[in-house]
This record gives C-alpha cells, structure tokens and sequence, in this order.
C-alpha cells in the first residue's frame, strides 16, 4: 500500500449516471487485481475527514480510471475537480476477485456502483456473460466504455427502456437454465439489495459464486470496524478480509 498525491488527466460526465476520473500513477497501478480499491482525499483538509474508497475500473500501464456516481458531499466534490487538480490517494487494498475459474462458466452480475470492478475483470480475464442491472437508459454506459469486455454483455433496466424490463436478477434466472450447476461460478458486485437476491438464486440452485461487499470504509485498514461482514469465523472488516468474499461465508444479509 502506498499514499500518494496525483494530478487529475479527466474527470467528466460520461452518462446520466456516472463519472469518469482519469489520473496517472506507476505505484498506485503495481500489481492490481480487479475487485481491489482505493482510497481517496477529495479535497485537502480535513472537511470532509473522511477519504472516499472507490473501486479500480481500469489499468492502462500506469493509467488509472476510476468510475463513480455523485450519491452524497463527497462525490458532489470529487465531481467539481478539474483537469490538473491533485488529489491524495492511497492504495490499493482489499481482496480480489478469484482469476482461475478451470472451465467453470464465469457469469459477472452488476448493478449500481458494482459496475466498474466487474468491467475490469471481464477486460483482464475475460467472461462468458455480463449482466448490468440500471434504473433506465440513462443509466447504460456508452459503447465505448464496453468496447474491451471479453463476454456477452446483456442489460436489464427497471423501466424497461433498455433490454430487458425487470432486476437483473431475472436475466440471471433465465441464463442459468442454460448451464449445469456445476459449469457455473458467478461473480457480483453491486447494491446490497441486488447482491442478496443474487446469493439467494446461487444458494437455491446450488450455485458457487463470490460477491464484493463494499461497506461503509473509512480507514481501510481494519482499525475503525466500520464496515463489518459477519462470517463463520466472526465478524471481519470487508476492507481487509474483503471486499471480496465467497457466498459461504457471507452469513447476514445484505
């Protein structure tokens, strides 16, 4: 792990929902797994106290981009950056997602801010289908940003303005009738609420699958709990044990 200031390349809108921070750094980029995050100081100071973590979305040699979604203060004014601005990151942590999957089916499922770790892996290590949960179409990423995904990109949309209408859950529903059980690992990243659903199915149809828990972080380090997972062995900090954990050992809900 390292602390580091950065210069921002790109920080734009590039849809009704998301953002797309762009900056440079060698060590930030050393030996990156998709599913590992960063931490960030927004602005100097200390208002707000708090670092934001956010998931890595893409590596290009020391290129870094991170995508986000403005949900509260934080990301209001990460989103007023600007080109040449600095910003102090720190990085990375967590666990990844498993890479080997044998000849087992890789089926990604994202939803909401789970989308950029799961665009990662499927641009490194390639999958056999990406399902992306949005509100509307508003929400679906431009081509351009999916053009490296090595699998089958399929969309659901609440609205039923993009794809098919419903929760992704459903295009999971509908895919795994295709497959044997046992062909199938499945990898999610996204809202709690989505995620357990996704656990539920796998449990129900005897699924093996892992999941990122991305809780509240503040130190992501271990030292402030604040965002305890309850597992067999006890309570653990997702930042350090996590965020990536196997459906298994996911023993609340989310």
């Amino acid at each position: 792990m390292v602390d580091l200031p950065v210069r921002i390349l790109e920080n734009k809108r590039i849809n009704g929902k998301y953002y797309k921070l762009v900056f440079r750094s060698k060590r930030l980029a050393a030996r990156v797994e998709p599913g590992q995050f960063l931490n960030l100081q927004i602005v100097p100071g200390t208002d707000p106290f708090l670092r934001r973590p956010f998931s890595y979305y893409r590596l290009e040699d020391e290129r870094i981009e991170i995508l986000y979604e403005v949900l509260g203060r934080g990301t209001a004014l990460l989103a007023a950056r600007a080109k040449g601005d600095g910003l102090r990151i720190s990085g990375p942590f967590g666990r990844a997602f498993k890479k080997n999957l044998g000849k087992k089916k890789r089926i990604l499922v994202a939803g909401g801010v789970g989308v950029p770790p799961l665009v990662f892996l499927s641009e490194r290590y390639g999958c056999d289908y990406l399902l992306i949960g949005t509100k509307s179409r508003e929400e679906v990423l431009p081509k351009r940003e999916l053009a490296g995904v090595r699998g089958k990109i399929l969309y659901a949309t609440n609205d039923g303005s993009y794809g098919l209408k419903g929760y992704v859950t459903k295009l999971l529903e509908n895919l795994i009738k295709n497959f044997p059980a046992k062909e199938i690992f499945i990898q999610t990243c996204g809202p709690g609420v989505m995620m357990q659903a996704v656990i539920d199915i796998a449990r129900r149809e005897g699924l093996e699958g892992e999941a990122s828990v991305d809780k509240p972080m503040a130190c992501a380090v271990g030292a402030c709990l604040g965002c305890m997972v309850k597992t067999p062995s006890g309570w653990v900090p997702s930042c350090t044990e996590g965020p990536v954990f196997k459906f298994q050992d996911i023993c609340e809900r989310l």
